[in-house]
């Protein structure tokens, strides 16, 4: 540990020695540059982070209606289901329209459900989900095929077996399809819990790098101001008293800095000057 701290203390003093070699402007560049790297820096993580929680955003959206439209075509396939097996019970055709209406908007909310898949990004997960989606299709359609051929049916005692068998196997493939949209819609809902948690990882990394710029402006104004002390200030408190000398005739020791900034220039100046006067003496 000791070793760590003398090391440490040899950098320092080496840096700083560095520094004050460096002119005036060199030294004002460097500390107004190095807030605006780390500005600049949080701006291109802002910009990141933004389109990365908008693309997240968007495939929260998707999974949202994903899961909703898997729930309607399984609510239209409930309601067909059970209109159909009223109608087998009451001869009763009011009881078909929830039958019809299924039939009329199931096609469409598989379209609409095969359009949200295939906004999904990534080639894998977009095509199994399509392939899902075929394999309900298919589930769908045998079962309406099934519902329309029940209806077929008298409620006599001859077709009595053959209606409970054709209505096992309907009940058979209504147990398919709920499993298979639940499998998906348990998928979705698996994927929404990830995008959600991927969001959060963003803000509490954009929190992260605010705080650490924020540090950073902090440090470097505090850094600024005490080598800005002991480069300008030092230089020109001493040579002010270098001046007063002068004046009062009370010549100190004064060793220039040898740079070439403005100080230095000014430094130069008044050692001629002060050359000068002792030589006219």
């Amino acid at each position: 540990m000791k070793k760590f701290r003398t090391i440490l203390k040899w950098r320092f003093v080496r840096a700083l020695r560095i520094w004050n070699r460096l002119p005036i402007r060199a030294q004002g560049g460097i500390t107004v540059f190095i807030p605006i790297v780390a500005v600049l820096i949080s701006f291109v993580f802002a910009i990141y982070g933004n389109l990365a929680r908008a693309a997240r955003q968007e495939s929260i959206q998707r999974k949202f209606t994903a899961v909703r439209q898997y729930g309607d075509l399984l609510t239209l396939m409930v309601n067909a289901e059970t209109g159909e097996r009223g109608f087998i019970l009451t001869g009763r055709t009011e009881f078909l329209e929830p039958y019809g209406t299924a039939v009329e908007e199931i096609p469409k909310t598989i379209a609409q459900l095969k359009e949200t898949i295939e906004a999904e990004p990534g080639d894998k997960p977009r095509l199994e989900r399509l392939e899902g989606l075929v394999v309900i299709q298919e589930l769908i359609n045998r079962q309406l095929v099934q519902l329309k051929e029940s209806q077929n049916f008298t409620r006599t005692e001859e077709s009595k077996d053959e209606l409970y068998r054709h209505l096992q196997n309907g009940k058979s493939l209504m147990d398919q399809i709920r499993a298979k949209i639940g499998a998906m819609q348990n998928t979705e809902e698996t994927l929404l819990t990830e995008r959600i948690e991927e969001i959060n990882r963003i803000r509490n990394r954009d929190y992260i790098l605010i705080f650490i710029v924020l540090l950073i402006g902090v440090l470097v104004r505090i850094v600024s101001f005490y080598l800005f002390d002991r480069g300008i200030v030092r230089r020109v408190g001493r040579l002010t008293e270098y001046v007063d000398g002068i004046i009062k005739n009370e010549p100190i020791n004064f060793i220039r800095s040898k740079k070439t900034d403005a100080v230095g220039a000014l430094e130069k100046k008044i050692v001629e000057l002060a050359d000068q006067i002792e030589n006219e003496k």
